[in-house]
């Protein structure tokens, strides 16, 4: 938040950016109420941001990753940076605002 806030304003006024922010656990949990609600945070945050910055022509969104990040497993970095890259080059008729990565290859 504290990024996003001081270096949103230079962005729109440079014409456009892109933020993107890491959340994780897409579904809240009662077992794990506060990290539930950290994680619910995060999601609120990118919807308060693009509302805010959006017109402006920057890209907010959360890539929410739903397990233990590893490198050669379901959540393999790799992959995962994929999205990353893919939400940065979409064009503006197209933005998405969360891409929720379970690990589960797409056909």
């Amino acid at each position: 938040m504290t990024s996003a806030c001081h270096l949103a304003p230079a962005m729109a006024e440079a014409g456009g950016g892109t933020i993107l922010i890491t959340g994780g656990m897409p579904v809240p949990d009662p077992a794990v109420t506060s990290l539930s609600l950290g994680k619910s945070g995060v999601r609120a945050l990118t919807t308060l941001l693009a509302k805010e910055f959006g017109p402006s022509g920057i890209h907010v969104a959360t890539v929410t990753v739903g397990g233990a990040v590893a490198p050669g497993g379901p959540f393999d970095p790799d992959r995962i940076a994929e999205h990353y890259w893919r939400l940065h080059t979409q064009p503006r008729h197209a933005w998405e605002h969360e891409v929720v990565f379970t690990g589960v290859p797409v056909a």
